[in-house]
């Protein structure tokens, strides 16, 4: 099934579809669980949050990673008439990831640290978008890499919070990476995760990777933000 652009869920095409999913209230942690990972450890999430007459759940690496439908145009969701049955469909999807890429799980799950999640509320209601999601074109010389960044590449474009890759091996959704970007007269080190890839170029798309970016440098966000 295709994720819908409205709803950010699953459902099949004569599906009625629920909505936005705006949370109409608190947005609470839910189950998580810990695992390793080629790349390290991680810890997965689940946000619950009510959504009018529905429950919405939405799933996260912690600290702030939100997981994204592919072409990254909204974080997942999954709905239920309770707050259990949508978890329980969140649950679902992450125990399938673990499975299909064979991550080994933690029986003691660690402290975790958590970060503000935007509850994807107060822009949508008034039909406006964060200045931190703003893309904006951007083809600078990136490296990348797991541990240390050593493959090259260019960026497609850019946000204040993340940017788009454009490289024919992308790293998997989920992995840690570290990338050195080639911004004017100054290259700026930078940590973050990959949200989703794209491994094969489609009809005006191009392979890559779409990358979140944890606590950028004031240096790069005010670079994002001078451009036109």
């Amino acid at each position: 099934m295709e994720w819908c652009r409205v709803c950010s869920t699953q459902h099949g095409a004569g599906d009625s579809c629920p909505g936005e999913l705006l949370a109409t209230g608190p947005e609470r942690h839910a189950w998580r669980v810990t695992v390793d990972t080629p790349h390290g450890v991680e810890t997965f999430g689940v946000l619950v949050a009510p959504a009018g007459k529905h429950w919405r759940a939405r799933i996260l690496t912690y600290p702030e990673v939100l997981w994204v439908v592919p072409g990254g145009r909204a974080s997942m969701k999954y709905v239920g008439s309770r707050p259990q049955e949508a978890e329980k469909r969140a649950i679902e999807a992450i125990e399938r990831l673990i499975e299909k890429r064979g991550f080994r799980k933690h029986e003691l799950m660690p402290p975790v640290e958590t970060a503000p999640i935007d509850p994807e509320q107060a822009a949508a209601a008034k039909g406006t978008t964060a200045p931190a999601a703003i893309r904006k074109p951007l083809a600078a010389v990136v490296r990348f890499g797991h541990s240390r960044p050593s493959q090259d590449a260019i960026t497609a474009n850019v946000s204040e919070r993340g940017m788009f890759v454009s490289t024919s091996s992308p790293l998997d959704a989920g992995a840690a990476i570290r990338l050195r970007v080639d911004l004017e007269a100054f290259t700026v080190p930078l940590k973050g995760v990959v949200v989703w890839n794209r491994i094969r170029p489609e009809a005006g798309r191009p392979s890559g990777m779409g990358v979140r970016i944890f606590r950028p440098s004031a240096l790069y966000t005010e670079f994002v933000a001078q451009l036109p």
